[in-house]
């Protein structure tokens, strides 16, 4: 158990070095892009605008724009993933915000197969949270979830508190086809995906792990091919620097 959670943290480590350097490269590249991917748009509306064009002509110069702004919605992602925001954080009831963000999904086509397991029996105090970005993290993890089964299997969520009543744990479970192991150590890496092309961007974990870890806690992942997926969300109850400014008091 020891050599566990020894060899956990040193991945989380490990992890934390490697998204930062990243944080930094990505936020230096998105900001390089940005400009050409602004000349790119602009000129080709001109061009739709001033020219009459045959209607290839118009198709393939719509493509251009559709591709640009798609370009435009990846940097958009890249600065958010490499920018530290301010927390607005207040304690909240992390039940209640797991709730509200299935809702949101559930009456969805991807989910008409899936069975929403709901494990709140257990009392738990208020966690100091931004609900905003811990919305943002449930919903990236649930969708993934979801994606991964198909839309038809089991997705459980459930919180509990630790032993020493320092920390509070959420699980989203699935019964999906699970992660393989050489995958598992690459889960959390900015544009790293199984999807197909054009399907993601792979900064969505990325991104929910910068969250997590920006609220003084840690997100891991439990996989068994076969079998399935949890992520594993840990908050602490009282986060450090919580007097600082924008954390809401």
């Amino acid at each position: 158990m020891v050599k566990a959670e020894l060899e956990r943290t040193n991945v989380q480590l490990l992890q934390a070095e490697k998204m930062a350097s990243i944080g930094e490269l990505a936020a230096g590249v998105a900001h390089q892009l940005n400009n050409p991917l602004g000349g790119i748009t602009l000129f080709t509306q001109l061009v739709m605008e001033e020219y009459t064009l045959p209607k290839g002509a118009v198709k393939g110069l719509n493509r251009i724009l559709d591709n640009a702004k798609r370009c435009r919605s990846i940097v958009k992602e890249l600065l958010t993933f490499a920018r530290k925001t301010d927390n607005e954080i207040h304690p909240q009831d992390i039940k209640v915000i797991l709730s509200q963000t299935i809702s949101l999904v559930e009456d969805q086509a991807l989910f008409q197969n899936i069975a929403v397991h709901k494990d709140f029996d257990e009392p738990v105090p208020l966690v100091p949270v931004d609900v905003q970005k811990m919305k943002h993290v449930f919903m990236n993890i649930i969708l993934n979830a979801a994606d991964a089964m198909d839309g038809t299997g089991n997705l459980s969520l459930s919180c509990w508190v630790s032993p020493k009543k320092d920390k509070v744990f959420v699980e989203i479970a699935d019964t999906g086809p699970g992660i393989p192991d050489d995958m598992l150590l690459k889960i959390f890496d900015p544009f790293f995906t199984t999807k197909e092309p054009g399907k993601g961007t792979g900064l969505g974990l990325s991104l929910a792990y910068r969250i997590v870890e920006d609220h003084g806690g840690k997100i891991y992942v439990e996989s068994t091919v076969g079998l399935g997926t949890a992520f594993v969300i840990e908050l602490l109850l009282s986060p450090p620097d919580m007097e600082g400014p924008g954390h809401g008091r």
